[in-house]
């Protein structure tokens, strides 16, 4: 019958030369992944130095590895994901009327009274600077997304999809296997902006910077339902009241308007 081999010792050493047992080890593995920094991050080989530098124990990357896995605090695998289909690139518009190209992104901001982040995803039209139509909640997801593309289509009144482009950054929601699909399904043209371009995005970067000024500063939300109702009057606000600079000091419901009833000189939106 052959031997299992020696049992692991359950003492380790610290930079004093000094026992220190397991349990010790084990103890402040469980202290770090409770930190909200250590929640999702810091692997076994960050974790060998952490030990080094905040506790003073010498423990190597196969016995910590080890260690993590019986008290079940290993980090889950990073999946690569597969993004092998083709990105329209981000390219030059002139755009002369409204409901030809929107973008859209997430903001996220705080309940203070519930101490937990609520997500904002918008669909800004660059021609009106409307605000489409948008989605508010706890989580955001590839789903949020794909069901606030076809409210927002159906609220605009658009029929024919296919004159209507969509731009974006490579954000997980945007390159969701969902929203490629309904972006497919509707023939709409996806363009996602470089990496560290966010002033190709520019409409919706600037509305949010106007959200994240005129209104997150200056707000206290007890409750995620106060959150929600303070954003929905904020944004009817800023559609149909607050004046633009780059409109005449209009609102974007009334550049709208005045777009529809007085079109008999172009206007162009360059972007």
């Amino acid at each position: 019958m052959g031997s299992k081999g020696r049992r692991p010792p359950e003492y380790g050493y610290d930079i004093h030369g000094n026992k220190v047992l397991d349990s010790s080890i084990r103890k402040a593995l469980h202290d770090y992944r409770d930190k909200i920094e250590f929640a999702n991050g810091g692997g076994v080989k960050k974790l060998v130095y952490y030990l080094r530098d905040d506790y003073g124990f010498i423990v190597n990357h196969k016995k910590l590895y080890r260690l993590c896995k019986e008290e079940e605090l290993l980090l889950p695998r990073k999946k690569k994901l597969k993004k092998n289909f083709k990105r329209l690139p981000a390219s030059n518009h002139v755009v002369t009327e409204p409901l030809r190209v929107w973008q859209f992104d997430i903001k996220y901001g705080w309940v203070h009274g519930e101490s937990r982040f609520f997500y904002l995803l918008g669909f800004i039209d660059v021609f009106s600077r409307e605000i489409i139509d948008f989605y508010i909640g706890l989580n955001c997801k590839g789903e949020s997304l794909v069901n606030l593309l076809d409210s927002a289509i159906k609220k605009a009144g658009i029929v024919n999809t296919t004159n209507l482009t969509l731009r974006s950054d490579n954000g997980s929601q945007m390159t969701c296997k969902a929203f490629r699909e309904k972006v497919e399904a509707l023939s709409l043209n996806h363009e996602y902006i470089p990496p560290a371009t966010p002033n190709k995005n520019a409409y919706i970067e600037s509305f949010f910077s106007v959200y994240e000024i005129e209104f997150l500063q200056v707000r206290y939300f007890a409750t995620f339902k106060d959150a929600y109702k303070q954003t929905m009057e904020f944004i009817e606000f800023y559609n149909n009241k607050r004046k633009h600079g780059s409109l005449g000091m209009m609102s974007p419901l009334e550049f709208k308007n005045c777009y529809k009833k007085y079109s008999t000189r172009e206007i162009e939106v360059r972007l």
